[in-house]
């Protein structure tokens, strides 16, 4: 009877303990506009991007040391191009023309890669570049169809 008595009294103040503890802020508005997946909201810099996408190859496909340093150069370069190109191409009336010069050089970066990783590694890049082109670019979600 004591036992169950003090698992009782236990329990009861492990949960209360757990309810007093309250978020800081609970009247933060979340924002109504689309937040930038890899960070705080904040676009991040070419180099930043480099280095998250080579980490992660890294984590997915096993790359060596030598093989990271390419990778993230290649990452550097396509980043570095594609916010360059953002500058060039600003309105959303030039996003086609955006889109063309990025598709020519996404080619060359696939190309780029390919050279570096093994054929197992690159054969596991484009499973993964091909399913999350199924689920939707950006969302993670998979595409409505209409």
């Amino acid at each position: 009877m004591k036992k169950s008595l003090l698992l009782l009294a236990a329990l009861a103040f492990a949960t209360a303990s757990f309810a007093q503890t309250t978020p800081a802020t609970t009247t933060t508005q979340l924002p109504t506009h689309r937040v930038h997946r890899m960070g705080q909201g904040q676009p991040k810099t070419p180099e930043q991007r480099a280095d998250h996408r080579t980490a992660m190859l890294t984590k997915k496909l096993a790359l060596s040391t030598n093989q990271q340093a390419k990778v993230r150069q290649i990452m550097l370069a396509q980043a570095q191009e594609g916010q360059a190109l953002q500058a060039k191409y600003p309105a959303k009336e030039q996003r086609q023309a955006r889109h063309q010069e990025m598709k020519a050089g996404h080619a060359k970066y696939q190309a780029q890669l390919q050279a570096v990783l093994s054929a197992d590694q690159y054969g596991q890049l484009t499973a993964m570049q091909k399913e999350q082109h199924h689920k939707g670019e950006h969302g993670g979600k998979a595409k409505a169809k209409s």
